[in-house]
């Protein structure tokens, strides 16, 4: 019987990518990773964290990590090692995914060298000789690779992020298929035809502002305080967030007399949040943005930053969105 095609579960030896438009032949071992409770719990963690309450950004944290998954197959399809490092790379992430990494004892690092070195992954990994270290290199960039580097080069991970982004918001300025055609692999970098730099350094921007935008801001500032209200009135452990999903946080919220209420009102009433850089009041809450995901394309070799003085400028004035901003309600 012919099933569904954008089944993304592991049911399937293929896995179709709507984004990138690929269908990736999947191992056994893939199949095993995309079953396994690790991976499956990421897509019950919505990508852009509260950003689901007042944005279209509502897509989950599995469906961006088959878009990098998807691209390592296309650009390295043989390097079985990197492409589970696709898989498995963000399954450190607690609900949310950013929105509660300011909150002390929240490392999605930490937490994702956990998953890939516990037994579960382990044993699946073990099937196809693949070692969890080179695995975890990959991950953390120590291997440069398309998935990440250290070299502050744009990498699979954030493109599919910025991308996404697009599609979604609906600015996108040329097809994936354009996109990629544009794009080649060569020594751990993926390179950029000018045409295709260019387009990829103003989804950069997008997501940037976007990053410092009050919209997202705000609803992020406001969620993660009822979170610590949580931990606060002893109803979460931070040790529990791993293997938590984002249901898991807004049952608590909505179970708990202090943040129910206050909850509801982040859903319905998210209009109404202000976010400024001056402290007008005593009760707003504090965010700091303490980065921005600048990595730059290499265009044909050289990083793009190298061939205009004015794109130098224009990543530097995002800088100065960084800081302290200050959240309340109207």
């Amino acid at each position: 019987m012919l099933d569904y095609r954008l089944r993304l579960d592991g049911a399937l030896n293929t896995v179709w990518e709507p984004l990138w438009l690929k269908l990736i032949r999947l191992s056994h071992e893939e199949q095993a990773l995309m079953r396994s409770n690790a991976v499956r719990r990421l897509h019950f963690i919505r990508h852009g964290g509260a950003s689901f309450i007042n944005s279209h950004h509502t897509y989950s944290r599995l469906q961006h990590t088959l878009g990098v998954f998807a691209l390592a197959a296309h650009f390295d399809p043989d390097n079985l090692a990197l492409r589970a490092a696709a898989l498995l790379h963000d399954t450190g992430h607690a609900p949310f995914s950013h929105t509660l990494d300011a909150i002390e004892g929240v490392d999605h690092h930490q937490w994702t060298k956990e998953v890939v070195f516990s037994d579960e992954i382990v044993s699946i990994l073990s099937t196809a000789s693949i070692s969890p270290a080179v695995v975890m290199d990959y991950i953390d960039g120590s291997t440069r690779s398309l998935l990440r580097n250290k070299d502050g080069v744009l990498h699979a991970d954030h493109l599919d992020s910025w991308v996404r982004s697009a599609f979604v918001g609906g600015y996108l300025p040329i097809s994936t298929d354009e996109l990629v055609s544009g794009m080649k692999y060569l020594n751990g970098y993926l390179q950029f035809t000018p045409e295709a730099g260019r387009h990829a350094l103003t989804l950069i921007v997008e997501e940037a502002r976007m990053h410092g935008s009050p919209a997202n801001i705000g609803i992020n500032a406001m969620l993660r305080k009822l979170v610590r209200q949580l931990i606060f009135h002893g109803k979460l452990d931070v040790a529990e967030l791993p293997v938590m999903t984002d249901a898991h946080i807004e049952q608590l919220l909505r179970e708990e007399a202090s943040t129910a209420e206050a909850y509801d009102k982040l859903l319905t009433e998210s209009w109404r949040i202000r976010v400024t850089r001056e402290n007008l009041t005593a009760a707003a809450e504090t965010a700091i943005l303490r980065k921005l995901y600048l990595a730059t394309p290499l265009v044909e070799g050289v990083p793009i930053t190298d061939t205009s003085t004015d794109i130098l400028k224009l990543l530097e004035d995002l800088q100065k969105m960084l800081g302290t901003y200050y959240v309340s309600w109207e």
